[in-house]
């Protein structure tokens, strides 16, 4: 799907399904932390330039914790949970795995990973109810570093097409971060004709 394919219709649509998918995700997450969480309306990019997802995700400071999983199905692409360091130090502190600043030990290196593996399969089924299809995702992949090197080494393709969801909470222990979601964009098409048959 090009850009040229891609109106603001299948945006739309994208959009709808992100946010039904990524609401669940947090819902599930904010019942793990027993957190209450926010969740922004999610943006989309199309034919996004080199590099642009990379810069927004460096928006949210410093280096990242990131948690990647591979969607497979009608939904192929990435899903990545990332916070700045703080964020997720205090996210690991919520689940009971104290992280030093600036260092994550194995048990609060494990909760964010079970925290992303908590978010993307709610994502999935949340997903998966709305097409009425099957869709799997990978084990979790747990990086740091910056935006750009966090999604070189969890994305696999050059995806020209991103949603992003912006979450936070607002009570203590106060954090920010965000679900991002990169579908390969020759599968797109078919997911969206899911959404709209006609």
């Amino acid at each position: 799907m090009t850009r040229q394919d891609f109106g603001q219709r299948q945006v739309d649509a994208l959009q709808e399904l992100t946010s039904i998918g990524c609401g669940a995700a947090l819902t599930a997450l904010a019942k793990l932390t027993r957190l209450r969480l926010d969740m922004d309306v999610p943006e989309t990019w199309v034919g996004a330039g080199v590099g642009a997802i990379a810069s927004f995700l460096g928006a949210l400071g410093g280096d990242l914790v990131c948690v990647g999983v591979r969607l497979e199905g009608p939904l192929t692409g990435h899903l990545l949970l990332a916070l700045p360091e703080p964020d997720a130090e205090a996210l690991a502190m919520s689940l009971g795995a104290p992280a030093e600043a600036g260092r994550f030990g194995q048990l609060a290196e494990s909760a964010i990973m079970e925290s992303g593996n908590i978010v993307g399969s709610a994502f999935v089924s949340a997903v998966a109810k709305l097409v009425g299809e099957t869709l799997l995702l990978s084990v979790p992949t747990f990086v740091r570093g910056s935006g750009k090197s966090c999604v070189d080494r969890l994305v696999d393709h050059a995806g020209s097409v991103a949603i992003a969801t912006r979450f936070s909470s607002p009570a203590r222990p106060k954090l920010e971060g965000l679900i991002l979601v990169m579908p390969e964009p020759s599968r797109i098409a078919r997911l969206l004709a899911h959404l709209d048959p006609g």
